[in-house]
């Protein structure tokens, strides 16, 4: 019993939220304390409008163009999640692998289920306890297949993201052990799983005649779009995949080739790489996608919901094996990633994520839409009112989520 109550000690919690262990890739942490960011302005932005029916989300789109474009880009942070999970989890099994000739799968999966589980429980517990929309499939959550469900019907519909990453953790064992212990090339493998998911996401566009015609700005503009390609494309595994495996593959390389990559990435082709990556992943972040004036493009946005996600993991994970190197960018790149300030946030990210939307998003949204009720005391401007939401759902998150941190 007193091992377990050690478990829950809130001052040992304290000290490992600011003491980053010598063993973290840095840059994972930037990478992860900016997704979460990422994620509660986006949404912010989302629940905002939804208050505001005076409020038309495109024409906030079409207004903002390149300048806010990353804004409404900012749903790509889940892959970020997704591209770090892929590499932290393929590290802790090479290194079971290669210690115990194995995985212990038992271990493993026992281990993911009690690491994300509690904090879990503890935000359905309350959404089930205020009843609020679709709380009667809540067991969908509870089992992490709620995003088999259509998105209408999802309880905690943000959580669709816990879901495919437990779904991730059950197969991907099994995958890696099948192809270290009963393939030659267990990494060429890899590659053409990886190679195979941009089949997969052309297939299910070009098979579903609304997802092949309709332009993006019909996601911002119709609810009934939206909630079809997020069932349909958004939230399945089999869509997504491609983010957690090029996490996996960058891992493999560090695991098994670190000599090799970091003499790779200081050579010049290397060094081109990298900069190829970083315009990669910037230019994905600021193409105003969903605004109406890339609607004359239908090819286009084929092309890009088929390549987007994967090419930008991809090349955000050659970014992080990149830091590996001591040139200029990758200076800079550590310095701005690395950062230790980042690491609180970073392991505040799960929790936050947890909370953002319900309460902390819809509560601080509520409070700024009664504001706008006196204008003559709060004359905000939509601009200045999702600034203020943004902020302060930002600071409300961190702040429960490390009740939760250090309680649970």
């Amino acid at each position: 019993m007193k091992k377990i109550l050690s478990a829950f000690s809130p001052v040992r919690n304290l000290k490992q939220l600011f003491i980053r262990p010598a063993a973290n890739f840095a840059v994972l942490d930037g990478l992860r304390a900016l997704s979460i960011v990422l994620i509660i302005i986006l949404h912010s932005f989302a629940i905002y409008a939804g208050l505001h029916p005076e409020v038309e989300p495109i024409e906030f789109v079409d207004a903002s163009g390149w300048a806010l474009a990353w804004v409404w880009n900012s749903d790509k942070s889940v892959d970020i999640f997704f591209m770090i999970s892929g590499f932290l989890i393929t590290g802790i099994l090479l290194r079971q692998i290669q210690q115990q000739g194995t995985v212990r799968l038992g271990n493993f999966y026992m281990r993911r289920f009690l690491r994300l589980g509690p904090a879990y429980w503890v935000v359905i517990a309350l959404y089930a306890g205020l009843n609020l929309e679709n709380s009667q499939n809540l067991w969908a959550n509870i089992l992490y297949v709620n995003n088999f469900l259509y998105y209408k019907d999802q309880a905690m519909n943000w959580t669709w993201t816990l879901a495919i990453e437990e779904q991730f953790y059950l197969i991907f064992p099994l995958l890696l052990l099948l192809l270290t212990f009963h393939t030659i090339k267990p990494l060429f493998w890899l590659w053409q799983l990886w190679w195979l998911s941009f089949l997969v996401r052309l297939v299910v566009i070009v098979s579903d005649e609304w997802l092949r015609t309709a332009p993006g700005s019909e996601i911002v503009i119709n609810p009934d779009f939206h909630a079809h390609h997020f069932s349909v494309l958004y939230d399945n595994l089999y869509t997504r995949y491609g983010a957690l495996l090029s996490g996996c593959i960058a891992a493999y390389y560090y695991f098994h080739y670190e000599a090799e990559v970091r003499a790779f990435v200081s050579r010049p082709l290397g060094k081109a790489l990298a900069w190829l990556s970083l315009f990669t992943v910037l230019a994905l972040f600021w193409i105003p996608v969903l605004s109406r004036s890339m609607d004359g493009m239908p090819w286009f946005t084929v092309l890009y919901q088929t390549f987007s996600r994967n090419l930008f993991c991809a090349a955000l994970a050659y970014l992080v094996l990149a830091s590996l190197e001591q040139g200029p960018m990758s200076r800079g790149f550590t310095l701005i990633f690395g950062n230790r300030l980042w690491y609180p946030i970073a392991q505040l990210s799960y929790s936050m994520y947890l909370l953002h939307v319900f309460p902390i998003v819809v509560l601080v949204s509520g409070a700024v839409h009664g504001m706008t009720n006196f204008p003559e005391r709060y004359d905000f401007t939509h601009l200045e009112a999702l600034g203020i939401i943004a902020g302060g759902s930002i600071l409300l998150s961190m702040i429960g989520a490390t009740i939760i941190y250090l309680l649970v």
